[in-house]
């Protein structure tokens, strides 16, 4: 998308106009129009917006484009939901508290509920339109710090959960690679 300064200048010089022509035919001051042209006003007025719109012969929403209103959680409708819901969750198994996670997997389990009138909630459910946003719920309730297993240094681990606690020791699954028959 193109700064409104640049398609401003570039219309201008389209249609032939030099800035103090423009600014007649939008009835603007010369300063006024520099400004914007130059981008060190972003945002105008919504009637300079007018104006200039009006003076080089297109819409304001030509120059100025329109961005879409902020999504919400519950906009499952938009086109934009599941990515952006994808991407608050990678977001959050990244760098978010584990009560952000929970408070996400919470709403988005609300959203889903509501969304998929009938649908089981079934966190494990391999099915539906949904089930990939149920899995993803359930992935951020989930504690990484209790996960019974995990890959310490490429080696697949078994915690003891049920003495628990940060230094607790690991062992071993038997978990090798097996060659020959093509599993990796």
């Amino acid at each position: 998308m193109e700064r409104p300064s640049a398609v401003i200048e570039q219309l201008r010089a389209e249609r032939g106009l030099s800035q103090g022509e423009a600014c007649a035919r939008g009835g603007l001051p010369p300063a006024t129009w520099s400004m914007v042209e130059s981008g060190f006003t972003a945002n105008p007025h919504p009637a300079t917006k007018l104006r200039i719109a009006r003076a080089l012969g297109v819409t304001p929403s030509s120059i100025w484009q329109i961005r879409p209103g902020p999504l919400h959680l519950e906009d499952v409708d938009d086109p934009r939901w599941k990515t952006a819901v994808r991407a608050m969750a990678r977001r959050l198994e990244r760098e978010g508290s584990l009560q952000e996670r929970r408070r996400f997997a919470r709403h988005l389990a609300a959203v889903l509920d509501w969304a998929d009138p009938g649908g089981t909630g079934d966190w494990d459910a391999d099915e539906g339109p949904w089930a990939e946003f149920w899995q993803l719920g359930h992935s951020l309730l989930f504690d990484p710090e209790k996960d019974p297993i995990a890959i310490i240094e490429g080696k697949l681990v078994e915690r003891d959960l049920q003495s628990f606690t940060p230094e607790t020791p690991v062992r071993m699954i038997a978990a090798r690679r097996r060659t020959g028959d093509g599993v990796r």
